[in-house]
């Protein structure tokens, strides 16, 4: 059912890119993007599998941020961002990421996109390269994985769920 669900999300992703790059023009006008790239890794292992979301963070009294920029993390936890084109990177400014995981077992470390890792800021003409190092997962998340779902809302203690 894992794979399932991580073909299904990819398939959305490849759709989305193509979509972006066919019709760059529907939406309104782009935000400027820089290029992005990274490295995840969780206990200072590698991570593969998986979604990284950059997305733009609101400054000022602006209400319009700019597109949610994706990357696919490969076998070795290597991700690149694309927003409005392949590998174009992610729309300058400050952004939250936050990463989800793919098919396999993978790690003790917490990969949800509801939860934000970390904070950065994308700039013009600087290397943009981003090691983000997974926090551990908490009781809740730990409860959901062993449980086997994606998201655990039922903050009762479960008697039988051995932690």
């Amino acid at each position: 059912m894992m794979l399932t669900n991580f073909s299904r999300r990819l398939r959305s992703l490849i759709g989305l890119c193509v979509a972006t790059v066919l019709f760059p023009g529907c939406g309104g006008d782009a935000f400027e993007v820089a290029p992005v790239e990274g490295f995840v890794q969780c206990n200072g292992t590698p991570v593969g599998g998986g979604i990284v979301y950059f997305q733009p963070m609101q400054t000022g009294d602006s209400a319009i941020v700019g597109k949610i920029g994706l990357g696919v993390i490969d076998s070795q936890g290597k991700f690149t961002i694309s927003t409005y084109g392949e590998g174009d990177g992610a729309v300058v400014g400050p952004h939250v990421i936050k990463v989800e995981q793919g098919s396999g077992p993978g790690c003790d470390c917490a990969m949800n996109a509801d939860r934000v890792i970390m904070e950065v800021e994308v700039t013009q003409g600087a290397d943009n390269s981003f090691e983000i190092e997974l926090p551990k997962m908490n009781q809740r998340e730990i409860r959901a994985k062993k449980l086997g779902t994606g998201d655990d809302d039922d903050d009762e203690e479960d008697p039988n769920l051995d932690l």
